[in-house]
């Protein structure tokens, strides 16, 4: 954490001259659904399958950014359960129609043997202010990083939104990807992946001081892992995927205790969920969610 903070106080500092407003947020949480990354076999082998149980992991998110004019700032740290620790920066330049965004990335103390590990972050948009838009941004490592070396890893994420506004709502249909590449051993490839289709509603009104968000959804949570095993003469390679699909329902606000200061609480769960055979359904009992909570701190910056 004082490395990710220290982090943050460089982005802080070297451009604190030309900043109107300095935004900081902070936001903790947890969720359990999730598959054990420590695992190397699958759950979905036909000749005993296993079924598929919560793993509870940490997520968190620091976050600091201003703007001065057309442009835009963001940095900070991110932690979940497929992309694990990653460090970003992104400058955006926005005009009435459109923007466009990048910046580097940085896979932190994912792997022993690849402490650090660079990437690159991009993204663009259109909108017709008021009635629609169309949003796009991924990232990726760099691909200089081989992966038959053992240790090593690769991550992508992608996100697509297109959108409109009504009154005191804006709706967009989203699609979000991510990907977890691993060598774990020379013989053993694993590879965590989530796509997400949802529809989500920001809710705001004028003369109240919070803003609702609501995701409803369908999600793929898969693991897959590939071997090589020598048969005779010949290198044979399986390839089994683990899938648990579910369906998702989300809410998040954010409420100004003061102008400076807002507060965030946020929840999602599956309303229902499956597993593809081989592997098991969990108990019916067991329930899957993710909670977060932070803050929004917002300062004015006097040049």
């Amino acid at each position: 954490m004082k490395k990710i903070l220290l982090f943050l106080c460089i982005i802080f500092c070297s451009i604190a001259p030309d900043l109107i407003s300095l935004e900081l947020e902070l936001i903790e949480g947890i969720g359990n659904l999730a598959y054990d990354t420590d695992r190397t076999l699958p759950l979905s082998d036909e000749t005993n399958p296993g079924a598929f149980t919560p793993l509870y992991f940490p997520l968190a998110l620091a976050r600091i950014s201003g703007e001065s004019g057309a442009v835009s700032w963001n940095a900070g740290y991110k932690r979940d359960p497929i992309s694990r620790n990653w460090l970003f920066g992104i400058i955006r330049f926005e005009q009435d129609y459109f923007f466009a965004e990048g910046g580097p990335s940085l896979g932190l103390f994912n792997t022993k043997k690849l402490p650090l590990n660079p990437g690159i972050s991009a993204g663009f948009g259109l909108m017709l202010p008021g009635i629609i838009f169309i949003e796009a941004s991924g990232s990726s490592t760099l691909a200089a990083i081989p992966m038959d070396k053992e240790g090593n890893y690769s991550l992508i994420s992608a996100d697509l939104s297109a959108g409109f506004w009504v009154p005191y709502v804006v709706c967009s249909f989203n699609i979000k990807l991510q990907n977890f590449t691993l060598r774990e051993r020379t013989t053993l490839l694993i590879e965590d992946e989530l796509i997400r289709y949802y529809f989500r509603a920001d809710v705001f009104t004028k003369n109240f001081p919070y803003t609702v968000r609501v995701d409803l959804g369908y999600q793929n949570l898969k693991r897959s892992y590939t071997s090589l095993e020598v048969d005779g003469s010949n290198i044979v390679q399986t390839n089994i995927t683990d899938e648990f699909k579910s369906l998702f329902v989300g809410l998040e606000g954010t409420f100004a205790v003061t102008p400076g200061l807002k507060l965030v609480l946020g929840a999602e769960m599956p309303i229902y969920f499956w597993s593809v055979r081989p592997m098991k359904d969990p108990s019916r009992e067991i329930k899957f969610y993710e909670i977060r909570a932070g803050i929004i701190l917002t300062v004015p910056v006097q040049n």
